[in-house]
């Protein structure tokens, strides 16, 4: 019979401030992308220069079981002592390895443990991705 008048809500509609917030933080995202630097410097030449790092040794293992160091064939126990000498020098001990798909499972662990005595702490296998249809 009596009905009550509605009070009028105090609230904010907070849906069209974030879509605002949004554009906003875009625009700001984009413009400091495309900005140049804020200091222009003349950075200092040095005579020095750092060497550039090596590349991680690679090692290689064909389908007949052949292992070969950055090319070069080793045979038996040179594996280890050639590649300790290569990892001498290294900060990052990592070695790549590149293993035909039918080289035995065995013989690749075998490789890899001999890596690892050898002073390697990472190891990487080297896979070439498939093409996508």
């Amino acid at each position: 019979m009596f009905r009550r008048p509605k009070r009028p809500s105090h609230s904010i509609d907070m849906a069209p401030l974030i879509d605002v917030v949004f554009l906003l933080l875009i625009f700001f995202m984009l413009t400091s992308s495309f900005s140049p630097p804020a200091l222009p410097l003349a950075l200092p030449k040095s005579a020095v220069a750092n060497e550039p790092p090596r590349p991680a040794p690679v090692v290689s293992i064909d389908a007949d079981g052949v292992v070969a160091l950055d090319g070069e064939v080793l045979i038996g126990e040179q594996f280890e002592a050639v590649l300790k000498d290569r990892l001498a020098g290294e900060d990052s001990k990592a070695v790549n390895f590149r293993g035909d798909r039918g080289v035995d499972y065995g013989l690749i662990l075998d490789i890899m443990n001999r890596a690892r005595g050898a002073g390697a702490s990472q190891i990487n296998l080297v896979y070439e991705t498939a093409p996508t249809p």
